[in-house]
C-alpha cells in the first residue's frame, strides 16, 4: 500500500514538470505491476490507481494558474524544490547528454582497389609531348628510353623518369608502370608513383590502397606519396584505410591523412571528424589540419563550433584562419555575417583567410568585402583578392586592378596577377589598358613581355599590337630579350595570323631568333614557310665533300662552307612533324 501511496505522491509532484518525459509512465508502470504484500483488495488498488490518474489528466489540461489556485499545499516553486522530482529531472537530463554525445561510430570496412593497367595515350597526347621538344620527338628518342627502361642504370632511369614527369609525356606508360612492379629500388618506385600521380592515372590504386590500409612496413616517403595519390586520382577505396590512420591518432600519419580525407570524404567522414573538435589532446598542427578539412567536405554538422573558434580572439591564430576559410567553404547564410566582422580584424594573415572564406558566397555583400580587400595595406590579402576577382569574372573589379598596376609602390607579383585577370575579363577600359603598356617603350621589357603574353593566353585583343612590336625588335638588338620572350608566346599557340612574324623570324640573321622562328613554325606548320625549314635542315646533310674532309690528313685541303647552326633543330623538327602527321612533304 505504501508503493501505491509513494505512486501516486510521485506523480502529483512531478507531471506538470516532467510531462514530455517518456520514463514517468514507465516508472509508474514499473511501481503498479511489481508484487505487493497488502491486506487491501485489487480491485481497491485499481480504484486508487484510476482515481489518481484521473486527477493527474485533469491538471495536464488545466492552464498554470488553475493549477496554482487548486494545490493548497504548495506553489510550483516548491514543487520544484521537491527533492525527488529533482532528483528525476536531474537524472533525466544527464542521461540524455551522455546519448547526445556519443561519439560517432565509423562501420566501413577498409577496401581494396582492383588493379589496371594505364591509360593509353591518343593520338593528341603524343603530339603534345612530341611538341614539347623537337629533340625528343623521333623514332631515336623513343626507342632509346625504352631501351633506358630495359637495361639502364638506376640513375639513368632516375633522370629519364623526372624528364617524362616533368613534360607530362604519356608515351612510356606501360614500360614505366611495368618497371615499378619488377624495381627493388625505393627511389625508382616513388618517381613512378609521383609521374602517375601528375597524370591522374588510377592504375597504381591497387598497390596504393594495400599501402594505405598497412603503411607499418613501408618507407615513410612512400607512404606518403601514396597517400598524395590517392587523393589526386581519388581514390575512394583508400578512404577507410584513412580513417582508421587518423583514429589510431598516429602523428606520422595523422595530417597527412587527414588531408587525403579532404579530398575523399563525405558525409560519413565528416561525422567521424566532427568528434574531434572537442578534443584537447590535438597538437596546434593537427587542429590546423581538421580546420581546413571540415571545411574542406563541409561538415555542417562541425559549423557552430567553428564559427566559436574563428571568432575567439584567444584561440591559436592559425587556427582561427582555417576555422574561418571552413565556415565559408559550408556556405551557410549564418556564415557571410560572421566573415564581415571578422575583415576588420588587425592581423592580415587572418584577414587573407576570410576572404578566402567569404568568396564562397555570390552575392554583394561578398562583392564589397572583395573590392574592400583589393585596396588593403598588405599585398597578401589584395592578391587573394585578384584570385577572387578572377574566379568571380567580377568585370566591376577591373578599374581597380587597373589603379593597382599603375600604383609604383605595388608589388611585382600582384601586379603579375592582375595583368592576367585583366585580359580574361575582356573590358574595353582593361584591354585598351594593357595594349597601351605593351606599346610603351619606356615600359621595362619584362613587363612588356608579362602584359603580352597575358593577352596572347586570352586571345580577346592585343595581338596585332603585340606582332607590330615584335616586328620593332627585329630591327634593334638592344630589345633581343623582348624579342625572344614574345616568340616563346608566339610559339605556344600556333594561330595562323603569326605566319608572318614567322618567316621575319626565320629570316634573321641572329641564330636564336632563327631558332625562335623554328618554334614558331613547329607549332603552326605553315604551308607557306615549309620550304624555308627544309633549306635550313639541309646543311645537317654531309656532303661528299666534307667525308672526304674527314677521312683526309690534310685538313687544308677542303674548306667546307660554314652550316647554319639551326640545321639540325630544322632537321628535327621536320622529322618530328612528319611523324605526326605522317606525310613527308
Amino acid at each position: 500500500m505504501k508503493k501505491i501511496f509513494f505512486t501516486a505522491f510521485l506523480l502529483l509532484n512531478g507531471i506538470f514538470f516532467a510531462q514530455e518525459s517518456e520514463a514517468v509512465p514507465l516508472a509508474i508502470d514499473n511501481l503498479l505491476t511489481a508484487p505487493e504484500s497488502s491486506e487491501e483488495s485489487e480491485d481497491e488498488v485499481e480504484q486508487d490507481v484510476v482515481k489518481e490518474a484521473d486527477n493527474a489528466g485533469a491538471v495536464q489540461e488545466e492552464s498554470v494558474a488553475e493549477v496554482n489556485s487548486e494545490t493548497p499545499a504548495s506553489s510550483v516553486s516548491e514543487k520544484k524544490e521537491d527533492p525527488i522530482v529533482q532528483a528525476y529531472l536531474e537524472s533525466e537530463k544527464k542521461g540524455k547528454e551522455e546519448k547526445k554525445s556519443e561519439p560517432y561510430k565509423y562501420t566501413k570496412e577498409k577496401q581494396f582497389a582492383d588493379s589496371c593497367r594505364p591509360k593509353k595515350p591518343d593520338s593528341a597526347d603524343i603530339e603534345r609531348a612530341a611538341s614539347r621538344d623537337e629533340k625528343k620527338s623521333g623514332n631515336d628518342y623513343i626507342e632509346k628510353c625504352r631501351d633506358t627502361f630495359k637495361f639502364g642504370l638506376e640513375s639513368e632511369i632516375s633522370e629519364l623518369l623526372d624528364e617524362l614527369t616533368k613534360n607530362e609525356d604519356l608515351r612510356f606508360v606501360d614500360e614505366i608502370y611495368d618497371l615499378f612492379y619488377v624495381t627493388k629500388n625505393p627511389a625508382i618506385r616513388n618517381k613512378i608513383l609521383t609521374y602517375f600521380t601528375k597524370l591522374k592515372d588510377p592504375c597504381l590504386s591497387d598497390y596504393v590502397t594495400e599501402v594505405v590500409n598497412d603503411p607499418y612496413d613501408v618507407q615513410k616517403d612512400t607512404v606518403d606519396l601514396c597517400f598524395k595519390y590517392a587523393a589526386e586520382v581519388e581514390c575512394k577505396e583508400a578512404v577507410p584505410g584513412l580513417i582508421y590512420l587518423i583514429d589510431k591518432e598516429e602523428e606520422d600519419y595523422f595530417n597527412i591523412a587527414l588531408t587525403a580525407i579532404g579530398t575523399l570524404g563525405g558525409t560519413d567522414e565528416a561525422q567521424f571528424l566532427a568528434g574531434y573538435l572537442d578534443r584537447d589532446d590535438l597538437s596546434v598542427s593537427q587542429r590546423q589540419s581538421l580546420m581546413r578539412v571540415l571545411g574542406k567536405i563541409k561538415a555542417v554538422e562541425t559549423w557552430d563550433k567553428l564559427s566559436e573558434i574563428a571568432q575567439d580572439e584567444d584561440e591559436n591564430a592559425f587556427v582561427r584562419m582555417y576555422a574561418a576559410e571552413a565556415i565559408g567553404a559550408m556556405e551557410k547564410e549564418e556564415s557571410e555575417e560572421i566573415l564581415v566582422k571578422l575583415f576588420e580584424e588587425k592581423d592580415p594573415n587572418f584577414r587573407q583567410y576570410v576572404v578566402k572564406g567569404i568568396s564562397h558566397f555570390h552575392d554583394k555583400t561578398a562583392d564589397e568585402i572583395i573590392l574592400q580587400a583589393l585596396r588593403d595595406g598588405q599585398y597578401k590579402v589584395r592578391l587573394e583578392a585578384v584570385d577572387c576577382v578572377s574566379e568571380r569574372n567580377m568585370k566591376e573589379a577591373v578599374p581597380y586592378l587597373v589603379y593597382r598596376c599603375k600604383d609604383k609602390t605595388e608589388e611585382k607579383v600582384v601586379k603579375e596577377k592582375c595583368y592576367s585577370v585583366i585580359a580574361k575579363l575582356d573590358t574595353k577600359e582593361g584591354n585598351e589598358y594593357l595594349i597601351s603598356l605593351v606599346k610603351d617603350k619606356k615600359l621595362n621589357d619584362t613587363a612588356r613581355a608579362k602584359v603580352a603574353a597575358a593577352l596572347l593566353e586570352n586571345n580577346h585583343a592585343g595581338t596585332e599590337e603585340i606582332i607590330e612590336v615584335a616586328r620593332d625588335t627585329l630591327k634593334d638588338d638592344l630589345r633581343k630579350n623582348l624579342r625572344y620572350a614574345l616568340g616563346k608566346e608566339f610559339a605556344k599557340y600556333g594561330r595562323k595570323e603569326f605566319e608572318d612574324i614567322c618567316k621575319a623570324y626565320i629570316e634573321h640573321s641572329d641564330v636564336a631568333t632563327q631558332g625562335t622562328g623554328l618554334d614558331i613554325w613547329a607549332k603552326g606548320r605553315y604551308s607557306s614557310l615549309r620550304q624555308m625549314v627544309a633549306d635550313i635542315a639541309k646543311d645537317a646533310e654531309e656532303t661528299e665533300e666534307e667525308k672526304e674532309s674527314k677521312d683526309s690528313k690534310d685538313k687544308n685541303k677542303f674548306r667546307p662552307k660554314k652550316k647554319n647552326a639551326n640545321a639540325a633543330k630544322a632537321k628535327r623538327i621536320l622529322e618530328s612533324v612528319d611523324s605526326i602527321t605522317g606525310s613527308d612533304k
